[in-house]
């Protein structure tokens, strides 16, 4: 326990949030029904759709399913509450297993209702719920050993786990497992107590994480211990020993930099000091929440800052970054192989976690804006980095994501049969029909062009149907058909992505105008009942310039990156040498290709190159989220190209960039 000894800052912490926590906390009645649910100060400007509103049908449709059948139905409930019963933990991170996989399947249920899971969800909720000590205690960690290690991260995923189970019931008993949960957290840290970012790993970040669920807890009781709780956590960042990520964020400081170590290439992984990836990622979502309910603009300017850090500094051409889970300047990295970056070694490159927690990020961003810069960036993530993390069946997912060489599957972890990324993925996936068409003040907004089914609710409170038939993300012909219930006027608000340079949209034939690239067109009339809208996309195939600069380049068509595949990719042998038949605006003119190929390759190219006689040759690449889906050598993969490239060893996988 630490004791009030920084005169300015801990007395003043006490003024501001010890009188309240210390009078809360010793009145346990305070919670018997005295409060009710707040509603935040700042509005969302898109809001999800309702419950089984928006359900695919193309390439993220059997991609959900596969996960909800190899998944979300698929873990034996009692080996993940069987450590909360035994609570024999001194050091593991077995406590975030069952919140995490908990959330991923309330989301599934929210997606397509099913009797099934809701029966699973309620078995669940109910036996993790029974594992809680009379003093509110929910933990897998020996009481000796309580608050240390990973134990205040997993605490985090119970508490979102209970919340989302209520979000889904309204049952008020696990509102109030809920509150006694937190309540021991409340009970251990704060002012003349244990200082919260001196808990556990990372400089605070896992710790500090549990600003998130503090602040949803307030947002559903109403009661100002948690909110109280949740601005005591950020009054901590700024100490000596804590994250300043408010102030290390407005500084422009890049993320890679805020927890400095020896920026050297290590076995295994780059430099990137303690600047862990998803952990604080996850603070940072927790900040936008507490920008929600206390309309603090410097919460949402640094999440907003710190985003563009990453995109900036991170973000790899597939959309996922870090090494060994830490922020390592990456994007400039991408192209550079790492220790051990073999034909039969994957790096700790582009970990699962940090792909799931970059897209909630945005999807924070995104609600909170309206900006549909962050669907760019989610869109990219998801249909590259996360859905090539995929096994075919849905069952498991790889930990990493090479740009070379052979992926390969998570490891087990815990002794449990589970990972962190196998956990986390799928709350990836299920994000996506919760943002592919939201809810505006306006009317509908369709982010992703996926072919799907939505019915949304309207301003006037009428419903409307969207029927979005296209082949996207292969083809960029999308048409969807508007049906309110009766003639209504309402703004149909549709993201035109970066990436597509020149774009149609027409309704009933007629063409729309202020079509431009990055940003929404909207469409303001009086819809009817069967109205069309159809929109042409720019799916020109391009080359991508390593930002590192190396000159190596890499083949993208619309959202999707393209990859070389040993399975389909065969060297040209006699060809010597080849550059890629690009114009001055690195446009390619590559042709689809759809058959001929193996049944788990989802698209493929013909890419044109000159060979070092001048004859014009082709060598055909995959979809990223295909290439190498095999996880074994024969489908090893090679996203960055060297110019010019030897047609003859086109995978080239040595240690040597690219």
């Amino acid at each position: 326990m630490r004791t009030i000894t920084n005169g300015r800052n801990r007395v003043g912490q006490w003024v501001k949030y010890g009188g309240l926590l210390g009078l809360a906390l010793a009145s346990s009645c305070l919670f018997a029904g005295e409060n009710e649910p707040v509603a935040p100060k700042i509005k969302d400007e898109l809001s999800f759709p309702p419950t089984g509103g928006v359900i695919f049908q193309g390439r993220l449709g059997e991609a959900l399913a596969v996960c909800e059948t190899g998944r979300i139905f698929a873990p034996d409930i009692p080996d993940l509450i069987a450590p909360f019963v035994a609570r024999q933990e001194d050091g593991t991170w077995r406590s975030e297993f069952w919140g995490k996989w908990f959330t991923s399947a309330a989301q599934a249920y929210h997606y397509q209702p099913d009797p099934r899971l809701r029966e699973i969800l309620d078995k669940s909720a109910q036996r993790l719920m029974a594992t809680q000590s009379t003093n509110g205690d929910i933990t897998t960690y020996k009481p000796e050993s309580e608050f240390g290690g990973w134990d205040t991260w997993g605490r985090k995923y119970t508490l979102l786990g209970l919340l989302s189970y209520y979000d889904l019931t309204g049952d008020p008993a696990t509102l109030a497992a809920a509150r006694r949960h937190a309540d021991y957290v409340l009970a251990h840290f704060g002012p003349g107590k244990a200082d919260i970012v001196e808990s556990g790993w990372w400089n605070g970040l896992a710790a500090s994480s549990s600003l998130e669920p503090m602040v949803l807890l307030y947002r559903r009781t109403g009661d100002p211990r948690y909110l109280q709780f949740a601005e005591y956590i950020v009054a901590s960042w700024p100490e000596s020993k804590g994250p300043d990520l408010i102030g290390k964020a407005l500084a422009g400081l890049p993320v890679s930099r805020m927890f400095p170590g020896p920026d050297v290439t290590v076995k295994g992984y780059m430099g990137g000091g303690s600047s862990k990836a998803y952990e604080m990622m996850s603070c940072y979502e927790g900040l936008i929440e507490l920008y929600r309910v206390t309309g603090e603009g410097r919460y949402l300017a640094a999440a907003r800052q710190v985003f563009a850090s990453i995109r900036d500094t991170e973000i790899t051409v597939i959309g996922s970054g870090s090494s060994w889970e830490r922020w390592c300047n990456g994007r400039m990295r991408q192209v550079n192989g790492v220790p051990d970056w073999t034909e039969n070694h994957v790096p700790e490159w582009m970990e699962t976690c940090v792909t799931v927690y970059w897209m909630k990020l945005a999807s924070q961003l995104l609600r909170v804006t309206g900006d549909p810069a962050y669907a760019d960036q989610i869109e990219l993530t998801a249909y590259n980095a996360l859905l090539g993390a995929q096994k075919q069946d849905g069952t498991w997912y790889c930990h990493y994501s090479p740009l070379k060489g052979t992926r390969e599957a998570a490891d087990d972890q815990c002794d449990m049969h589970i990972d962190c990324c196998v956990a986390n993925a799928p709350r990836g996936l299920l994000l996506l029909p919760e943002l592919a068409v939201m809810n505006a003040a306006s009317g509908p907004v369709v982010n992703f062009y996926e072919p799907a089914e939505a019915k949304l609710t309207l301003p006037d409170r009428q419903t409307v149907q969207l029927h979005i038939k296209s082949d996207y993300p292969r083809r960029g012909l999308v048409d969807i058909t508007v049906n309110p219930a009766t003639a209504s006027k309402f703004t149909l608000s549709l993201r035109i992505p970066a990436w597509s340079y020149t774009t149609k949209v027409e309704v009933n034939g007629q063409t729309a105008s202020s079509v431009r690239p990055g940003s929404y067109v909207r469409l303001l009339r009086k819809w009817q009942p069967g109205d069309r809208v159809r929109i042409a996309l720019d799916l020109t195939t391009r080359l991508v310039q390593d930002p590192g600069g190396s000159g190596a380049v890499a083949i993208t068509r619309g959202p999707i990156v393209f990859a070389l595949d040993k399975r389909i990719s065969k060297p040209l042998p006699g060809c010597g040498e080849g550059r890629l038949a690009a114009d001055k605006k690195n446009v390619v003119n590559a042709t689809l290709i759809q058959a001929d190929l193996p049944l788990d390759i989802y698209c493929a190219l013909d890419v044109p190159f000159i060979a070092q006689d001048g004859k014009k040759v082709s060598l055909r690449f995959c979809d990223y989220a295909s290439a190498g889906n095999t996880w074994s050598q024969d489908s090893t993969l090679r996203v960055w190209l060297s110019q010019p490239l030897n047609l003859q060893n086109p995978f080239n996988l040595t240690n040597s960039a690219p």
